[in-house]
């Protein structure tokens, strides 16, 4: 059976969303909603359903996925942003998926406040390109162990946790496989859609199985296959205007072969138990 989730099944998982207010990140909480601007979840609801309308479209993380990434983001000179053609996005893998809702969240989030908030320096940083991991924020978002919540921190862009009963849809997801983090990991990046209880619907990039077609989708993964995951919420989407000011990480790019401990990660990235 084809693994196609209808958009309005997609709309009403994602319909139950509270808005996060943005926090600074080193609070020791996680504070409750506030509506001064169009909220962060609805832009990330958004950019999923523009992502998922075409199709699921494959799943590869070849080079050839890569470069379809990079391809699918074109400078404007006009707007002084880049424009995001989701078609082009295809194939694609996890770490590509979040990235391009990320990314096209945050276009959508300035628009719906009338805003222009990203500086084009920031813009021209966030764009993906074909680095290393740890290099540029594309090279943070795609790194082994906590890339993703270390980029969210290093921006002041939002909090990281592990507790279940905070997480809330739009969050994004890291789940290990194992219990390696770095060089020898197994591990998936995903936007949570719901607390099932026992399961969690995500979305992201897949690949195949059990009937469902490989590339953008939903899931619904056991909870016992997951030995440890990390939430990160974003919840200061301007502080992405600080992106062309983030130094490289080393650290980011030595796990693509060395492996870290659980206790380095809650170091460098502030994660809340």
């Amino acid at each position: 059976m084809r693994y196609l989730i209808p958009s309005i099944i997609l709309l009403l998982l994602l319909g139950g969303i509270t808005a996060a207010a943005p926090l600074q990140t080193r609070s020791s909480s996680i504070s409750e909603p506030q509506q001064s601007l169009f909220p962060w979840w609805k832009s990330v609801q958004n950019a999923i359903m523009s992502i998922q309308r075409p199709g699921a479209g494959g799943y590869s993380t070849a080079d050839y996925a890569k470069q379809a990434l990079v391809d699918s983001f074109v400078w404007s000179e006009a707007l002084h942003r880049p424009i995001f053609n989701p078609r082009v996005a295809r194939p694609s893998f996890c770490s590509s998926a979040v990235w391009a809702a990320t990314l096209s969240a945050l276009m959508d989030w300035e628009a719906r406040n009338k805003r222009s908030i990203i500086s084009p320096a920031a813009w021209q940083a966030l764009m993906p390109q074909l680095v290393k991991d740890g290099e540029g924020p594309w090279g943070y978002a795609n790194a082994n162990g906590p890339g993703f919540a270390l980029l969210v921190h290093r921006l002041g862009a939002g909090i990281n946790f592990t507790d279940w009963k905070q997480a809330r849809p739009s969050d994004v997801l890291k789940i290990w496989w194992n219990d390696h983090i770095g060089g020898r990991e197994r591990g998936h990046l995903v936007i949570l859609v719901k607390d099932e209880g026992d399961t969690a619907c995500v979305w992201s990039s897949h690949i195949a199985r059990d009937g469902q077609p490989a590339g953008y989708g939903m899931r619904r993964i056991p909870k016992e296959a997951m030995k440890r995951v990390l939430f990160t919420r974003i919840t200061n989407p301007a502080a992405f205007n600080q992106a062309h000011r983030l130094p490289d990480e080393p650290w980011l790019t030595n796990l693509m072969s060395l492996d870290t401990n659980w206790a380095e990660c809650v170091r460098r990235c502030n994660i809340q138990r």
